[in-house]
């Protein structure tokens, strides 16, 4: 069974809103329930972070410039079953319909009932936890809970920032790691040696530095995966590596299968 009290922070949710004065107020009831939260300013910008980020649930208006939600969840079916909850101040019959036609999990007409949206996210967080089984485990061989999930990502970011150190010889400023639903995601921040900023200045060199950076990973895949194996139950693979060698960033995906 799932740990129900902290079932969403578990979630990276998508939210794809265009009023200002909206986001901020449902900015500040997710927050705090999430475990992520990542905002799309219209359909066009939802669909290009969803390619980016991948999350678990969307949570998007229909009327928006650029790209309404129906069109970008049109465009988002062609590559993903991600569950998609819409939020419309229309109660028009054909907009529903249309909405249920490309795949909506759910539509809430606005103004949002705080309740109402949690339940649904809720609801959704525990199907596909059901489907998917409960991988990420705790010792009392539940999903995690919200302290034990923390400590997790905890030893996560410092096990990984002491490997790269110990095979760089330098290790990262920052290491941050998250755990949502089959999925590890771990993002370090400034880990290039000096050497590896003086070539970055050049930006024929990006191509070789990004192989490099890369070839970290994908070697000592094994030593990676060893990290996690007392709390993931099932096989690892490495989705993603997306290396950003102008910000020195690095996004690395674990698929849990």
């Amino acid at each position: 069974m799932a740990n129900q009290e902290g079932i969403l922070k578990n979630i990276k949710l998508l939210y794809v809103e265009d009023e200002e004065e909206v986001v901020e107020q449902m900015s500040f009831l997710l927050k705090k329930r999430l475990g992520k939260l990542r905002i799309a300013k219209n359909g066009k910008e939802g669909f290009d972070m969803f390619m980016d980020e991948r999350p678990d649930i969307i949570l998007s208006d229909l009327k928006m410039p650029i790209m309404d939600g129906i069109t970008m969840a049109r465009e988002i079916r062609r590559y993903s079953k991600t569950p998609i909850i819409i939020t419309t101040a229309f109660s028009d019959k054909d907009i529903i319909l249309k909405a249920i036609d490309v795949g909506i999990e759910k539509y809430i007409i606005k103004p949002i009932n705080p309740k109402e949206l949690l339940e649904s996210l809720e609801k959704v967080a525990k199907e596909i936890l059901s489907k998917r089984g409960s991988i990420i485990m705790g010792k009392d061989g539940e999903t995690l809970g919200k302290e034990e999930k923390l400590k997790t990502e905890e030893d996560i970011k410092n096990s990984v920032a002491k490997l790269i150190k110990e095979k760089t010889g330098k290790g990262p400023k920052t290491v941050k790691a998250f755990i949502h639903m089959s999925k590890i995601e771990i993002e370090v921040f400034e880990g290039q040696t000096k050497l590896e900023k003086n070539l970055a200045q050049n930006p024929a060199n990006h191509m070789i530095l990004k192989y490099i950076r890369e070839a970290v990973y994908r070697d000592y895949t094994g030593e990676i995966f060893d990290l996690l194996k007392e709390v993931v139950k099932g096989e690892l693979s490495i989705e993603s590596i997306d290396i950003d060698i102008l910000n020195d960033r690095e996004t690395i995906v674990i698929g849990i299968l």
